[in-house]
């Protein structure tokens, strides 16, 4: 499946400066894609198969390293085991910035991109398009777009609007959605065990503070997230895989996702390069004073 198919809603809200522009919507489809990456999440695993089985045959008996599968059903007892492994009080207190750097597969072409994300809802994220480069930032409630090409003086601002500003808003959130619960910023509604990919997980279902629900598959050795899994408004799933967990000075991240939508890979995503606190200024998240 295209991402020129899946990305074109109905609605196109924007202001343009300097020439009318190109929607980019795969671009916006690109960085929902990083809500699940977790920090600014977001973020990444060896292929798993797409196949979830019936929650009814998760045996709750086994003793695992933090409880056994009925333990870790109590939404205290999850949570507790769950920032101990995801994120310390220390990390989260200390935790203000972060940059990641990689590649984006997609539609038979791969694309390189950087995210940087700064507490509590600043965001910048540039990709290169062959010889172009497309930088999105969002700042509180204000979305933006650059766009520059070679051999062009000019610089194509637009002030992005409504419904598609806010799902670039959305994605401003800095930590997973069940770090992000755990600090008011959402409500996990129910936990239960399941299976993913044939083996034994957590199935939290989750609330973000937008209201949009998604269910998590959780491994219960190590208590990372597995596979994250939304159902839109026009009745269409999307899933993303999260695999190769590295440790980021304390932070598990996920350095590969797979993002499918109705079990079709749409684009794969590998990171090359992350840092937490790399001394990022806030004037890079600003409104570009062609907008103002």
């Amino acid at each position: 499946m295209h991402l020129n198919n899946v990305m074109r809603p109905a609605y196109t809200n924007t202001k343009v400066i300097n020439g009318q522009l190109t929607t980019l919507q795969k671009l916006c489809w690109l960085l929902l894609c990083f809500g699940m990456i977790g920090l600014a999440s977001a973020i990444v695993y060896s292929v798993i198969n797409n196949k979830v089985s019936s929650p009814k045959s998760a045996p709750i008996e086994a003793q695992l390293p933090y409880g056994s599968i009925e333990e870790l059903s109590d939404p205290k007892t999850f949570m507790a085991a769950y920032l101990s492994v995801n994120c310390k009080p220390d990390l989260l207190r200390r935790t203000q910035t972060l940059r990641v750097a990689g590649t984006i597969e997609r539609d038979g072409l791969s694309e390189t991109f950087t995210l940087i994300k700064k507490r509590p809802n600043k965001m910048r994220f540039s990709v290169k398009q062959g010889l172009k480069e497309v930088t999105f930032g969002a700042n509180t409630e204000i979305v933006w777009r650059c766009v520059r090409s070679p051999g062009q003086q000019e610089v194509n601002y637009v002030l992005i609007e409504g419904d598609e500003a806010l799902q670039w808003i959305k994605q401003t959130r800095f930590f997973d959605l069940i770090i992000s619960a755990s600090q008011g910023e959402g409500q996990i509604l129910e936990i239960e065990g399941g299976q993913w990919a044939e083996k034994d997980s957590l199935k939290v279902r989750v609330m973000d503070a937008y209201g949009d629900t998604y269910v998590i598959f959780i491994d219960p050795q190590t208590l990372y997230p597995l596979a994250e899994r939304q159902t839109r408004h026009n009745g269409k799933t999307t899933e993303t895989i999260f695999n190769d967990y590295r440790d980021l000075d304390g932070l598990p991240t996920p350095f590969q996702l797979t993002v499918s939508q109705e079990n079709n890979a749409v684009s794969k995503i590998q990171i090359n390069s992350a840092a937490i606190n790399p001394g990022i200024l806030s004037k890079l998240f600003e409104l570009p004073s062609a907008l103002r």
